[in-house]
Parts: C-alpha cells; structure tokens; sequence
C-alpha cells in the first residue's frame, strides 16, 4: 500500500514537471518517502504496543523514566525527551498512574516541581515488553549491513541538522495579499 501510494504521488510530481520547470523533485521525492517512512514505522510499532494498551508516545516515556537515574524524571524534562507537549506528557502521566505503572509526587526540595517515577509494576511491564519491540526492531532492520545501517544513521542525522536548522523564509510581503482562488496580488493592484 505505501509503495502504490507514493507511485501515484511519484506521478503527479511528473505531471508537476511538465506544467512548471525547475521542481526539486528529488527532494521533494525523498521528503516525502520521510513522511511515508515514519508513519509506516510509527504504526508497526504501534501494532506491537496495542495489546499492551499503550502507543509508542507512552512507551517512549516509560523507556525514559526506566534508564533515568531513580527511575525518575521531572514532567518537563519529558516533554522534552518524548518531543510531546507539557500538556500531552501530563496527560499520559495521568494514564500511567492510573494504571499503576508510575507514581508522581512533589519535588522534597521545591514544592513546583512534579517527579514521575517508575513504579515495580511499571518495571515489570517495561522489562516484559522490551525484548518484544527489540524483536521488531530487528526485523525491520534485518536485510541492511551494518555498514548501511551507519551510513543510513549518517545520512539521517544529517538531515535532522538540516531540519533542525532551517530557519524558514521570510513571510509575505504585507503589501501582498493572496486571494480567494490562491493568487498573489499586490495591495496597490485593482
């Protein structure tokens, strides 16, 4: 299903080609195998974590809150980690309570600040599910050598530096306006 979803996305790109000159097409090509690469991979991983009632924000967190030092970790600190909201990490936090698997209590030292920590249960179930997604992993990963495994990992961090870096373009000019049907008109045109 992805591969026929980005050959008719691979189409239209050509269809673009002949109508206007000078695409990115290339780039635009492997940007777009990106998204469709991560969404595949985030619903595999999904799959293997739904018998467990959890998505792979949650198990993310837990994973976290397993190799702190503790067990241990402030809410904004996972935020950080999990890429998530403060507002999301608080939610999930709420779950994982809920289910027993983390405990939250206040800081001994500054009354603000919130600790999650990793319960026994919440051990139990990290220690039960770990081999079982070390298991997809390795699947996934099976038909690459190592050495396109590290270039792949080159490669990537690479473009996350050219992501995390890219500041944007400038807006609009404000003395332009786009209208209704998506055309660029200056505010002085009638």
């Amino acid at each position: 299903m992805v591969k026929e979803c980005l050959n008719a996305f691979e189409e239209r790109l050509d269809a673009i080609d002949r109508q206007i000159s000078g695409q990115p097409r290339q780039e635009v090509m492997l940007s777009r195998m990106q998204f469709l690469i991560f969404q595949k991979l985030n619903a595999l991983i999904n799959e293997n974590l739904q018998p467990y009632g959890i998505n792979d924000t949650i198990w993310v967190a837990l994973i976290m809150l397993y190799s702190s030092p503790n067990r241990s970790i402030y809410p904004s600190d996972l935020s950080h980690v999990v890429v998530s909201s403060r507002t999301n990490i608080t939610r999930f936090a709420d779950e994982m309570v809920k289910k027993g698997w983390v405990s939250r209590r206040e800081h001994e030292a500054d009354r603000r600040k919130i600790v999650l920590t990793l319960t026994d249960a919440g051990i139990e179930l990290v220690e039960s599910i770990m081999p079982k997604q070390w298991a997809v992993y390795h699947a996934i990963w099976e038909g690459f050598s190592a050495a396109e495994k590290n270039n792949m990992e080159s490669m990537q961090n690479k473009l996350l530096d050219s992501i995390t870096n890219f500041k944007g373009f400038s807006k609009p000019d404000s003395e332009n306006t786009v209208t209704t049907n998506g055309i660029l008109k200056s505010k002085h045109q009638k």
